[in-house]
């Protein structure tokens, strides 16, 4: 019973910690990220996190009719993009 109760203090503990998780981006990031994301062929966009390495986009609707989760870093280039299933 005690390690059930310590795993679900520890997993509360981590939920709240915004290092484990992305922050959300502010408004000035957000505009450079979809001029960025416009300069590599895509759109509209479901959600934009800020990480340590730069931004996490998810969803981005891009030109050839498909979605994608693309990764930019501090500068703003396309550093991965890889097919959104969802």
């Amino acid at each position: 019973m005690a390690s059930v109760r310590i795993s679900l203090l520890v997993l509360l503990l981590l939920a709240g910690c915004s290092k484990f998780r992305g922050e959300p981006a502010s408004l000035d990031d957000i505009t450079k990220v979809v001029e960025a994301l416009r300069a590599a062929g895509c759109t509209a966009v479901r959600e934009i996190d800020v990480d340590r390495d730069g931004y996490e986009v998810e969803g981005a609707a891009c030109e050839d009719g498909k979605s994608y989760d693309i990764k930019l870093d501090k500068k703003f280039a396309v550093v991965s993009k890889r097919k959104d299933y969802l």
